[in-house]
């Protein structure tokens, strides 16, 4: 539609206020209280308008665009009125303290020089700090609300509300005010976003960083190293310092929007136990060392190993935190200089079943869809997921969409903050997904429910799967999952009979002994239905570290090569002989629980692994540790000293992403940009040169100067990959793979009009139980997973302000349990499994199932995956996870040792009661 604005054509979208079609059209009109993420609210008036033909100066951030409308912002009474409404905010101000930057501004904008009055009232003097993060300071505010929406509109938690009427309203955080009661962030449901302190227009809402350091001098654009959403930050830099990480508006994964770890959890880059030198070790010492006797070290080491025991004697396991050319480039390494495909990373023990499963039916092994589509989902279920603590930005997203009247299906043990949203909560017992899935299988066939077209034109092998659902009945899956039948039926229904059905799932489908069964069929509902190669439809693996696809794209796999290629074809051994000079080793790899087996029994001589602490977050930690004890060589590249580093033989310090140049891949497979914001400690080299560095040592000469050209390398051997390059990068909000040519935009949706083979498979899977089951030893079920405030192993976020939030790992029992226990919240107990046995505190939860329990593994000290079995699943050896036999046992002081005996201590100091 047409309107003209201050005598110029403009061009508005339909549903655009006056106020959004200016801001189109380059056409600033002053306000406060209006912000692109949020809703139309009016309440600084400041973006007043005249309209032709119309009586009084409505706001133009309510005032919806009309067509032939014809607006005036700047007349003389409107800037009269403009100034006389910033004389009164600034009135407010008290008279000792500075006047925000924001209302500066705007006074030197609209020409206010002085304020007239005299004696005006002034605001309440009320600051909370209590935060660990940002601090509220109410004389700064304006009461314009773009907090509390915020958090209702964006982040969906609802933790602030304005108080009070008149001159004295403001936000609050919690609902304490509306009872009387004190009220602060630290103590309401708050969950540290950051998006109230974005929106924030004075600055009345600020980082206590820029508080203490001041505001950043200079921005870089990065992409966030936390979970695998890839949410885009501005780094926000001042004397060689970050000081600020705001998302950025114009994000394709976040849109603006971020989470408690990514906003706020990166002051680990400046920890004071930042590793800073090399360290070799010497009996029970570390001996600093230079990084040239370092690098010499892992050569001669590697090169007497392979010449002593041969090249299948070394392996490596790669980052997924680190960078995709730091990942090719260590597989590189392993393929050229070594000459084995003995290299794994972290998706082994979280979705290495999705790969698995999703390349047998579908033939691609990533998300289908991008996280743009839950805007046009017609259903969202949530399988074996929990995103608003592991993928908070995803979990906004499905909540946003919930509110909009979506519905939701959540099918998970727990009930998560999502299961208690949702239409539909199917509370399942840990490892029955099969049997959950094949039940609505049967609903679909026996309803009539198949999308038989596309079936007939888009599928092959569906025989299979009707024999395999014919007799799993949801009045037999309800015998096996504890769900009833009628909530399947329900279930299978409304996916089935969306327009759009959207599928995610996490580790609570791929982390058991069955786990690439789980993925499967999943991939055969959407298939059945139809719900796949469409906008707002598709299988999405919510993958879990910041570059666990990119890890996996570029070949740090024993079993493929970058983009997926099969190490056998004939032409990728050609090309790659070509390009690098070397001849592809063709033998299949070991996979991570491989190497362990192969290291006890004294096969594996020399092992290295970049940002991965396997010695507390693989399972069965005691089968791991005896592993990295027979090592004769391991070197570990870390941030930190680690639980891992306590076997190394030498360790090298890491660069953060913050100091570093390079690309991640999101689970959307959109490849992104992170850029260099400061310097790394003095001598620190980023992963890639150091691998260039080994490999020169051992005679294959690796002379890149910048990432940049190590992607060009990747684009040559990928023929995914082939149209990626840093020029194009720079030039697009990321690339979403596969991106076949120089030309090509990039795929957001897959499989459109075809699948990568031609069809998609279906493949039949019968329900087979977990590898373990509650005994009269063993009384309870156990599930391990993440926590909102902490990532993995815990060793970035336990270094940052977070830890003042959290900071042990507790265990969820169900209160039936506790009470039959005799057990208080907060008790310390002794978790034993036919494994090991950790120190947590107990809390009661109505968010397991009664018999089960749930915790995290953040810290080393619970040594919860002592616990956890080496069950894993058959075809992508993807660990048990989320199934493990244990008992619970009362603390007996007298049998506490020291060590025991100080961490029960500290447990009981930090736990909140």
């Amino acid at each position: 539609m047409n309107i003209t604005i201050n005598g110029q054509r403009v061009v508005a979208d339909p549903g655009d206020t006056i106020y959004q079609a200016a801001n189109k059209a380059g056409i600033a009109i002053p306000g406060l209280c209006a912000s692109g993420h949020l809703n139309p609210f009016g309440s600084c008036r400041l973006c007043l308008c005249e309209i032709e033909g119309q009586s009084g100066t409505p706001a133009t951030c309510t005032a919806p665009a009309r067509e032939g409308l014809v607006v005036q912002t700047e007349t003389k009474r409107l800037q009269r009125l403009r100034r006389n409404i910033i004389e009164l905010f600034l009135s407010e101000q008290p008279a000792a303290g500075p006047v925000p930057e924001a209302l500066q501004r705007l006074a030197v904008s609209c020409g206010v020089r002085s304020v007239r009055y005299r004696d005006p009232e002034r605001r309440l003097v009320y600051r909370d700090d209590s935060n660990p993060f940002f601090s509220f300071d109410n004389a700064a505010c304006v009461s314009c609300a773009r907090c509390v929406r915020a958090c209702d509109e964006i982040q969906g938690t609802f933790a602030l509300t304005m108080i009070g009427r008149g001159f004295s309203a403001r936000p609050a955080a919690g609902a304490g005010p509306l009872m009387g009661e004190a009220a602060a962030f630290a103590t309401s449901n708050c969950v540290s976003c950051g998006a109230c302190v974005k929106e924030c227009p004075t600055g009345a809402l600020t980082e206590k960083t820029v508080l203490e350091q001041g505001a950043p001098t200079g921005t870089v654009r990065t992409t966030c190293a936390y979970c695998g959403v890839g949410c885009a930050f501005d780094a926000g830099v001042r004397d060689g310092r970050v000081v600020k990480m705001l998302p950025a508006d114009d994000g394709p994964s976040n849109q603006g929007h971020a989470c408690m770890k990514g906003r706020f959890g990166w002051t680990y880059n400046d920890a004071p136990d930042r590793l800073r030198v090399p360290l070799l070790r010497r009996g029970n010492d570390w001996e600093e060392i230079s990084w040239e006797s370092a690098l010499d070290r892992i050569a001669q080491e590697f090169t007497r190993i392979k010449d002593t025991h041969g090249p299948d004697a070394l392996a490596t396991i790669s980052s997924s935190r680190g960078t995709n050319e730091e990942n090719y480039l260590f597989g590189k390494f392993m393929r050229c200089v070594i000459g084995t495909n003995h290299i794994d990373n972290c998706a082994r023990v979280c979705h290495s079943a999705t790969v698995t499963g999703m390349m047998e039916t579908l033939g691609a092994s990533a998300a289908t869809n991008s996280i743009q589509d839950f805007d046009q989902a017609q259903l969202i279920m949530v399988v074996g997921a929990n995103p608003t603590e592991s993928h908070p930005v995803v979990g906004a997203r499905i909540k946003q969409a919930h509110r909009r009247g979506i519905p939701l299906i959540v099918i998970d043990p727990r009930r998560t903050e999502l299961a208690r949203l949702a239409d539909l909560h199917l509370q399942l017992r840990p490892g029955t997904n099969v049997a959950l899935l094949n039940a609505m299988g049967h609903v679909l066939v026996k309803e009539e429910l198949l999308d038989q077209g596309f079936i007939a034109t888009r599928t092959e092998g569906i025989e299979d799967w009707l024999k395999t659902v014919s007799d799993c009945t949801p009045e037999a899956a309800e015998a096996i999952t504890g769900v009833p039948a009628h909530l399947i039926c329900q279930a299978a229904r409304r996916y089935a009979r969306s327009r759009a059905s959207l599928c995610v799932h996490g580790l609570g489908v791929t982390e058991h002994l069955w786990g690439s069964h789980g993925v499967i069929a999943l991939c055969n509902l959407a298939l059945a239905t139809g719900n796949i190669g469409k906008p707002g439809t598709g299988i999405n693996p919510l993958r879990g570290q910041n570059n666990v696809q990119g890890a996996s794209d570029m070949g740090c796999l024993p079993t493929y090569f970058a983009g997926y290629q099969s190490l056998d074809d004939p032409k990728l051994t050609a090309l790659h002989q070509a390009i690098t000079g070397r001849p592809l080793p063709t033998k299949r790899g070991m996979k991570t629980p491989d190497m362990w087996d192969a290291a006890i029994a004294g096969r594996l001589k020399g092992l290295w692994i970049i940002g991965y602490d396997v010695a507390q977050t693989d399972p069965n930690l005691k089968k791991v540790h005896d592993a990295l004890k027979r090592v004769e060589f391991l070197v570990v590249q870390d941030l930190f000293l680690s639980e891992t580093t306590k076997f190394a033989h030498l360790v090298l310090p890491g660069a953060s992403f913050l100091e570093k140049d390079g690309t991640f891949t999101n689970l959307e497979r959109r490849i992104q940009r992170i850029r260099k914001a400061v310097e790394p400690p003095h001598g620190i080299l980023p992963d890639w040169r150091v691998v260039c560095e080994v490999s020169n040592r051992m005679g294959y000469p690796m002379p890149y100067q910048h990432p940049s050209e190590i992607m060009d390398e990747i684009a040559r051997l990928t023929p995914m990959l082939a149209g990626v390059s840093y020029d194009r990068l720079e030039q697009h909000a990321g690339l979403q793979w596969p991106v076949p040519t120089a030309t090509h935009e990039g795929t957001a949706l897959m499989h459109q009009e075809t699948f990568p083979k031609g069809k998609a498979h279906f493949v039949g899977v019968e329900y087979l139980p977990p590898g373990e089951a509650a005994s009269k030893e063993y009384p309870f079920v156990l599930t391990t997973g993440r926590i909102l405030q902490h990532y993995n192993c815990g060793a970035q976020t336990r270094r940052t302000d977070i830890l003042n939030l959290v900071d042990t790992d507790v265990l969820e029992m169900h209160p039936s349990d506790m009470e039959r226990l005799h057990l208080r919240d907060g008790e310390i107990i002794r978790l034993v499994s036919a494994r090991g046995d950790a120190l947590l505190p107990a809390v009661g939860s109505e968010r397991v199932l009664p018999g089960h329990l749930f915790t995290s593994f953040h810290f080393p000290a619970s040594t919860v995956n002592a616990l956890l079995s080496s069950s894993a699943d058959e075809s992508s050896k993807c660990p048990e996870y989320k199934v493990s036999a244990v008992r619970v046992e009362p603390i007996e002081r007298d049998e506490l040792d020291p060590e025991d005996e100080a961490e029960l201590q500290h447990m009981r100091r930090q736990l909140i009661l």
